[in-house]
């Protein structure tokens, strides 16, 4: 029997839409797979983990990159009860810190070494997994896929408005600072709309609105919670001239693959994974922490209606391998 090990996917990101289509696609292709969830992350490692050894012996346990980085010193012993596979969409260690925080580090090497097998979702990450084991091992590279609906709204004309659009989690690795002071390299009539689950207690979503008033750009820029409602999302997304990325560190960065697919032209920071999975979209790199050459790109951008039409994978084939990898 097979078990997906993940954390809440009640909530709209890359990682867990990933998760939920893998399931779904098992689920429906005759490779029954049980979800098991840890809702709540503060709950202690060691609950969770007897929860889970009441699983079957011998059964195969793919276990979310997240989850295996709390759990990091028991994946030995259910290791030697099941075979572990686990899905790292991106190592933690880098999250905050482009030479990986050393505790991280030694965590999350001590898991993925003990697992059977790993599966990631680009090259760029394949390599920075590598580096991180301490044994050789199979790690499998399963890109995600595009929802149908990106495919089925494509834009035919570039929005009359000047607005930016960036969406994702506000946290710092976001670099979400630049993507506001870049407003001041720019004429007033562009507009920031940031899409993105935020806490208005939360340091670093304070010290953004601090940054916004101190360069009086409270009417330029706008905060929107996460929309959960796809057809929501991409109707917002088709009011904007411009998709900007500009994190300084992702697995894969969906988002930006599906702004590109609608249409949209793409500012992105100048990241490996970037250079990975963009080619042939209408994008630009940049260089993320010069806020004149981002606003130089979006200029260069905006005005460019050549749509491209870039055949990106289906979940279908994400699941597809997915079934291969659980099956040997």
């Amino acid at each position: 029997m097979n078990y997906f090990i993940t954390p809440d996917l009640k909530s709209i990101s890359g990682g867990n839409k990933y998760d939920l289509n893998v399931i779904n696609y098992l689920n429906s292709h005759r490779c029954k797979i049980v979800n098991i969830t840890l809702k709540d992350v503060s709950i202690s490692p060691y609950k969770f983990f007897y929860k889970i050894n009441t699983i079957p012996k011998n059964s195969t346990l793919v276990i979310d990159g997240l989850i295996a980085s709390r759990m990091n010193h028991l994946i030995k012993i259910l290791s030697k009860k099941y075979k572990i596979i686990l899905l790292i969409h991106h190592p933690i260690a880098y999250e905050n810190n482009k030479n990986g925080d050393i505790t991280h580090k030694l965590k999350e090497k001590k898991a993925f070494s003990y697992a059977q097998r790993i599966i990631t979702v680009s090259n760029t990450m394949k390599k920075i997994i590598k580096n991180m084991l301490t044994r050789n091992k199979n790690i499998d590279v399963i890109y995600p896929g595009v929802d149908n609906i990106y495919h089925q709204n494509k834009i035919v004309n570039i929005h009359s408005s000047y607005n930016i659009t960036t969406t994702g989690s506000v946290i710092p690795r976001k670099n979400i600072e630049k993507c506001i002071e870049t407003l001041c390299n720019l004429d007033k009539k562009w507009t920031l709309s940031i899409i993105g689950k935020f806490n208005e207690v939360d340091s670093y979503y304070k010290s953004l609105v601090s940054l916004i008033k101190d360069h009086n750009l409270e009417n330029r820029v706008i905060f929107y919670n996460a929309i959960d409602d796809e057809k929501v999302l991409i109707e917002q997304l088709k009011k904007s001239r411009v998709y900007l990325c500009l994190s300084n560190y992702e697995g894969y960065g969906m988002a930006n693959i599906e702004s590109a697919t609608l249409g949209l032209p793409l500012v992105v920071s100048d990241l490996p994974v970037f250079r990975e999975n963009l080619k042939g979209f209408n994008r630009v790199y940049t260089n993320s922490e010069s806020t004149s050459e981002i606003a130089k790109a979006i200029r260069q951008v905006s005005f460019d209606d050549n749509y491209r039409n870039v055949r990106t994978r289906k979940w279908k084939d994400t699941g597809f391998s997915f079934k291969r990898v659980l099956n040997g």
